[in-house]
């Protein structure tokens, strides 16, 4: 025996003197290199930048002496241009590589596959993606995506995805790919706007047609930190995978379980900080669990909810709703959260209710809302048990739930719920098996100190970022301008400031500007006047201002003359937009004398993150204001996430005030979320409503003031495909026309 082990340390230690540093410095030599390359051995990139590289690796190491193909020194190769990264071969490791001002040359950034060779045993570490966006909104692609067996992805950073498409996906094609046991550990998922349609989820486990397979895919460890996309953040579309240890902060969504059978949810932390929208978990189909999770202020309602067992379709294909069966809830500490749905989604469509559910031993804290569920659906069999809730929750209808003293106890920087109370083994004989499975820990402690505090801890020492010393974890808000201030007194003076990246302040000091072309905006600018202002142009133009991506244009204190601008639009974004997340405001302004198409054009495939008018006088103008109305593909798609008309005076307005439309039925975002408040509005016709909203998501009509407008026709008009939330609150009508309304709208007093 001692021979063998001695022969075995020779063996190795000469597989080890034979490996070689392989340095390559350009594409050919990466080629070479991946050819030539032996196990053991290590393909270093020389440091700097690769442009256009298209990375194609199909060696083959060993488990014992893997290929690593990584940068001269992490953090210091940078890939750009159009580059992607494939893994075709066994057991490589990637280390050390910063994917950003790029897009992939074709298909996925990161693929675990070359062409038809599927990658195993293979690992991606410390590297990054950011921003490494498809130039077209809608030019949809992954930025990794997973095939063949046992590969793992950890300890990366994954920054600002905005085109369409899942940010991580874990294919199941065929049976090379299923029972995979992937791992996805240790990284950061960061900052990913909503993007106005579905297919904004950060990770994806499957596909519906593929929904009955097993994939065994284990996601944990990880911290997800504002991945505000879509309504899932994490989509489970395959069977048997666990969800484990994670930390969502501020994520606008919830952990869908949207197909498959046989997952689980545990051990999570869901953070939502009092962020509208925050959710938590969503049950559907069959055997899967969700236990010992920690969700502390989650705000989503309805399908966001922190809780949401859905109603099913019967005789469901794989794409809808197949209805939920055989789910454990347990253990699972919900603080000062919204309330919970049971049978969620509950029409016509989606008319089967949750069968053989159990839900015990949660524990439920709350100093804020008084109602702790709601139910949609016939309950006779869910079976609710030995569930602790505090005295400020009104008691359900439904037996399973115990008022108690609930204190709370600091811990870990933040305060947590406890209780005393006990929790007796008194079911039906299920919950006895279920109560031994290996997934429930202590009853009532939910997640285990330790581990609670090692994610509340590693959320500030960036234990989840890429291994790179001088990484600094980013922030959405936040960051630091140094900010220009400068008069322009022409055109020429004019059109120069906006095109600057700096952050600008620009006085207008001159009385009369003719403009050329249309002024293009770019980054962060803010334009004001000295006293009123005439624009004018000699030629017809397509805008006066043309907003880009990223473009924030802030028109402040700006006082504007337009009846001698010949334009079709007054802003707008490029024809046939894919500009996206820009944002206009408007306040404490005027614009008179439009004669135009419209004040704003939102283009197809266009969408801005907020437009705010605030403070601002619109008078004899002749143009339609807020044309939002050309996304027709009826796939859930819009312009504007967030929308505030607020405290304005619109006097002899021709032409309507708002048209909003997001049609389809898809259900997986927020927005658009429209507010039309304090508003004065006189003299006022269209040949359209005022104010059409079709697939709202949510609106605020309240203490606006309509008279002598749109006598002959509607001042606002609902329409909603799916459903939508609608509010009106202290409205005047005199001597205008009618409020067209439907079930989602709600009078309140």
């Amino acid at each position: 025996m001692k021979k063998i082990f001695l022969l075995g340390v020779m063996l190795s230690a000469f597989f080890t003197a034979l490996c070689k540093d392989i340095v390559v410095k350009n594409a050919t030599e990466l080629k070479a290199a991946n050819n030539n390359a032996q196990p053991g051995d290590n393909i270093i990139l020389s440091d700097g930048v690769w442009d256009n590289v298209k990375m194609d690796f199909t060696c083959k190491g060993t488990a014992s002496a893997p290929i690593i193909v990584k940068a001269e020194n992490v953090g210091k190769v940078f890939i750009q241009g159009k580059s992607y990264l494939r893994l075709g071969g066994e057991y490589i490791t990637v280390r050390g590589l910063i994917f950003t001002k790029g897009q992939a040359a074709s298909g996925d950034v990161w693929e675990f596959r070359s062409g038809k060779k599927y990658g195993n045993n293979c690992r991606i570490t410390q590297c990054k993606i950011d921003g490494f966006n498809n130039a077209d909104k809608f030019d949809e692609n992954y930025w990794i995506a997973f095939y063949g067996k046992q590969n793992r992805l950890d300890h990366n950073t994954f920054l600002n995805k905005t085109n369409i498409g899942v940010l991580l996906a874990v294919v199941l094609t065929d049976d090379a790919c299923r029972l995979n046991d992937h791992n996805i550990d240790s990284n950061y998922f960061g900052i990913r706007k909503p993007l106005g349609s579905n297919g904004g989820e950060m990770i994806r486990i499957g596909v519906s047609q593929h929904c009955e397979f097993y994939s065994n895919t284990v996601v944990k460890d990880n911290l997800f930190e504002n991945c505000d996309g879509e309504t899932e953040i994490i989509s489970v579309k395959s069977c048997g995978n666990a969800i484990r240890n994670n930390v969502f902060r501020e994520c606008q969504g919830a952990v869908v379980l949207r197909h498959g059978n046989n997952n689980t949810i545990e051990g999570n932390v869901f953070l939502g900080n009092g962020k509208l929208g925050t959710g938590g978990v969503r049950v559907i189909n069959e055997g899967n669990w969700v236990v010992n999770n920690f969700f502390s202020n989650c705000r989503g309602l309805d399908f966001r909810s922190p809780l949401s067992v859905m109603n099913g379709v019967p005789n469901s294909p794989a794409n809808r709703y197949l209805p939920v069966r055989d789910a454990v809830i347990a253990n699972n500490t919900y603080f000062n959260c919204t309330s919970f749905s049971l049978g969620e989604g509950a029409d016509t469509e989606r008319s089967m209710q949750p069968k053989n559910v159990f839900i015990f031993n949660n524990l439920f804290y709350n100093d804020v809302d008084t109602t702790l569920l709601h139910t949609y659906s016939n309950m006779d069999s869910v079976f609710l048990s030995h569930n602790v809730i505090s005295k400020k929750y009104n008691m359900p209808s439904l037996p399973g739930f115990t008022s108690d003293y609930i204190r709370l106890q600091p811990f870990a920087g933040k305060f947590i719920p406890t209780t005393t109370s006990s929790a007796p083994v008194s079911f039906l004989p299920d919950y006895y098996l279920k109560m031994q499975d290996s997934r429930l820990r202590t009853p009532l402690s939910p997640v285990a100190g330790t581990s609670l505090k090692k994610k509340m801890q590693g959320m500030v020492d960036n234990s989840w970022m890429m291994g790179m010393t001088a990484e600094k974890k980013p922030t959405v808000e936040g960051n630091t301008f140094k900010v220009k201030r400068q008069n322009c007194k022409n055109e020429e003076e004019l059109r120069a400031a906006l095109l600057t990246p700096d952050r600008v302040d620009i006085m207008l000091t001159g009385k009369s500007y003719s403009l050329s072309a249309p002024l293009l905006t770019n980054g962060y600018k803010t334009i004001s006047s000295k006293g009123l202002i005439k624009l004018t142009s000699k030629e017809e133009l397509p805008n006066a201002f043309t907003m880009q991506e990223n473009g924030n244009l802030i028109l402040m204190n700006f006082n504007a003359e337009l009846d001698g601008l010949n334009v079709k639009n007054f802003i707008s974004t490029k024809d046939k937009g894919n500009v996206i997340h820009y944002s206009i405001s408007a306040v404490r302004s005027s614009f008179s004398g439009l004669k135009a198409n419209s004040f704003f054009l939102a283009e197809e495939s266009s969408y801005a993150d907020k437009i705010l008018i605030n403070n601002v006088i619109f008078r004899n103008n002749k143009a339609n204001l807020f044309v939002l109305k050309d996304e027709k593909t009826d796939k859930g798609y819009y312009n504007v996430e967030l929308m505030r008309i607020e405290n304005c005076i619109i006097e002899n307005q021709k032409g309507y005030l708002a048209n909003l439309y997001r049609g389809g039925n898809d259900e997986s975002t927020m927005g658009p979320k429209v507010f039309f408040t304090n508003n004065k509005i006189t003299d006022a016709d269209a040949d359209a409503p005022l104010l059409r909203f079709y697939g709202v998501q949510y609106s605020l009509l309240q203490n606006n003031f309509f008279k002598n407008s749109n006598t002959n026709g509607a001042i606002v008009q609902y329409e909603d495909v799916v459903r939508g939330d609608h509010e009106q609150k202290n409205n005047s009508i005199i001597n205008s026309g009618k409020i067209i309304d439907n079930k989602f709208v709600t009078n309140l007093k």
